[in-house]
């Protein structure tokens, strides 16, 4: 480990950190022994964080969660948990490549409008975003450009969530119902 590293590692607070994370052959793990909640597959917070570390880091065959006793996560829970990750590493991406300075204050940029259709995870919001880019605004034909882009991503989002769906749908019928 270089000075630059270990100075950096010991001067920066842990809350701004986050969850570590090591990707390992096809293991995620995600140290949750910092976090303040228990680790739970059925907890919509915990779900957030595997979605986002493995839209980052990319897909993975398990997830581990570290804590005191760790939790792994494999079969079609972690291929469902990496389709929803690559959907929202995808919207991310494209929303990125529209950014501008004009957009950092808009209701309607692309970055706000899919954190309001985010936050509804695990069903969200999409037709509250939809609303919010229907709001009035200026008639900028830049600003237009940009919606409809906007209104394209959530299209997509909201198709490959429902194509999620429609998986979760046929692996409970395989296994015979809940």
């Amino acid at each position: 480990m270089e000075i630059k590293d270990l100075l950096n590692s010991v001067t920066k607070k842990k809350d701004d950190q986050g969850p570590r994370t090591e990707v390992s052959e096809d293991i995620l793990c995600i140290d949750c022994r910092g976090c303040d909640k228990a680790p739970s597959v059925r907890s919509q917070s915990c779900i957030r964080c595997m979605i986002n570390n493995l839209s980052i880091s990319g897909s993975a065959g398990r997830i581990k969660l570290r804590t005191s006793r760790d939790l792994e996560l494999s079969g079609p829970a972690t291929e469902l948990l990496s389709d929803l990750a690559s959907i929202k590493r995808t919207a991310d991406n494209l929303q990125m490549y529209r950014s501008s300075r004009s957009c950092a204050g808009c209701d309607r940029s692309c970055e706000r409008v899919m954190s309001s259709a985010w936050e509804g995870f695990p069903e969200p919001y999409f037709d509250v975003a939809r609303k919010r880019l229907m709001i009035s605004g200026p008639s900028n034909p830049s600003c237009n450009t940009c919606i409809q882009k906007t209104y394209r991503v959530l299209d997509q989002t909201e198709l490959g969530i429902e194509n999620i769906r429609k998986k979760i749908s046929t692996e409970i019928t395989k296994a015979g119902g809940i």
